[in-house]
C-alpha cells in the first residue's frame, strides 16, 4: 500500500479542458503534491469540478494555483491571483512572449498586465529550473514550442546554425493539440483520412519559439503546423544549416546528458529517429539527427498533452514546491 505524504496543495482552474483534466491525472498519483480545488467555468459532476470564484479559491488553501484556461481568461485572471498572494502556473499562452506588442500581432488583443511578461519565467526546466524554483508566474510552454525549442536552443546558445539560411521547422499535432471546445475544422469529417497545414506564417508559436532561440528572427526561421488524423502526439521535422563544421548530434548529446526527459538518439541506434508512437503518453522529447555536409535534419517528437502541457506543467510544479523535478512522472 502506497503511503501519501501530502503536504503541497495546489488547485486547477479549467480541469475540465484536456490539458487540465491530464494533469489533474497525473497528480492523482503524486506522492506529495494534492489537488485540493478543481474549478471550470460551471460545476460539473463527472469531473469533480466547481465553478470557480475567488471566494471558493480561498477555501482550498492551494500553494499554487494552476490555469488551464484561454489565454484571454489567464490574462484576466493572472494579476488577481497574484494579488491574492498564489503562486501561478499558466498553461495557456498570455504571459509566454518578452514584448506586450507581441499580443496584439501574434493574439489579437492588447496585453495590460505589460510588467508581468517581465515578471513571468518561462516554464522549460532543462533551461530556468533555478529561476521556475523562485518564480511567482510561471508560463508553462506551447506544445508545438516544446518540440521545436529542446532541438534548437543549445544550437542557437553554440553559434551552431548558420544564421544565413533559414531554419524551417515542420510540425505534425494530433487534433488534442487544438483544445476540446468543438470547431468545424476538428470535426471528425475534416479530419478523418485528411492532413492539412493551418495558421501558415502566421501562427502564435512562432514568436514564443524565437523569444527562446538567441539570434533567430523572423525573417530565417519558417514554422509551418499541420493537422493529423490522432489524438495526441507531436512530430517536427527541423532542416537547417550547420555553422563552421558544428557538430550537431555532439552539441545536442552534451546538453542534454543526465536531463530526465530528453532523449538524443545516437547513431547506431535503431530507429535512428523517433516517431510519435515511442513518445506517446510519456513526458519524453525524443531526437535525432542526420547530417550530409552542413544540411542538417532534426526530428523530435513529443505527446502534446504531457511533455506538451501537463507533464511539464507538472516539472514546473515540482521545481515551485520543492520537490524532486521527476516526481509523479512516469518516463
Amino acid at each position: 500500500m502506497t503511503v501519501h505524504n501530502y503536504s503541497k496543495h495546489v488547485a486547477i482552474v479549467g480541469v475540465t479542458g484536456y490539458s487540465g483534466r491530464e494533469l489533474d491525472g497525473l497528480l492523482r498519483f503524486h506522492p506529495e503534491i494534492q489537488v485540493s480545488g478543481r474549478f471550470a467555468s460551471k460545476a460539473d459532476s463527472k469531473t469533480g469540478a466547481e465553478a470557480f470564484s475567488l471566494e471558493t479559491l480561498r477555501t482550498k488553501s492551494p500553494d499554487v494555483v494552476v490555469l488551464a484556461t484561454e489565454h484571454d481568461l489567464s490574462h484576466e485572471l493572472v494579476p488577481q491571483l497574484l494579488e491574492e498572494g498564489y503562486r501561478v502556473l499558466d498553461m495557456s499562452g498570455a504571459f509566454r512572449l518578452p514584448e506586450a506588442a507581441q499580443y496584439s500581432e501574434w493574439y489579437g488583443f492588447e496585453h495590460r498586465a505589460t510588467g508581468l511578461l517581465k515578471e513571468s519565467v518561462y516554464g522549460l526546466p532543462e533551461f530556468y529550473a533555478e529561476r521556475i524554483q523562485k518564480a511567482r508566474l510561471v508560463a508553462n510552454p506551447g506544445c508545438y514550442a516544446t518540440a521545436a525549442i529542446l532541438p534548437l536552443r543549445p544550437l542557437y546558445m553554440a553559434g551552431a546554425i548558420d544564421l544565413a539560411a533559414p531554419v524551417v521547422v515542420d510540425g505534425k499535432s494530433g487534433v488534442s493539440g487544438a483544445g476540446r471546445h468543438p470547431k468545424p475544422e476538428t470535426h471528425f469529417c475534416e479530419v478523418n483520412e485528411n492532413l492539412k497545414a493551418y495558421g501558415v506564417l502566421k501562427h502564435r508559436h512562432t514568436p514564443e519559439m524565437i523569444s527562446q532561440l538567441p539570434g533567430a528572427s523572423v525573417d530565417q526561421f519558417v514554422f509551418t503546423p499541420h493537422l493529423i488524423p490522432i489524438t495526441r502526439g507531436i512530430l517536427c521535422t527541423i532542416v537547417l544549416r550547420a555553422a563552421g563544421g558544428a557538430s550537431v548530434q555532439g552539441i545536442l548529446s552534451e546538453a542534454y546528458a543526465g536531463t530526465p526527459f530528453v532523449e538524443v538518439l545516437a547513431p547506431p541506434s535503431m530507429p535512428s529517429m523517433p516517431d510519435i508512437q515511442s513518445v506517446v503518453r510519456t513526458n519524453v522529447c525524443r531526437m535525432g539527427v542526420a547530417s550530409n555536409g552542413a544540411n542538417t535534419v532534426i526530428v523530435s517528437a513529443i505527446d502534446n498533452l504531457v511533455k506538451g502541457a501537463a507533464g511539464q506543467a507538472l516539472q514546473n510544479l515540482n521545481l515551485m514546491l520543492g520537490c524532486e523535478q521527476g516526481a509523479g512522472i512516469s518516463r
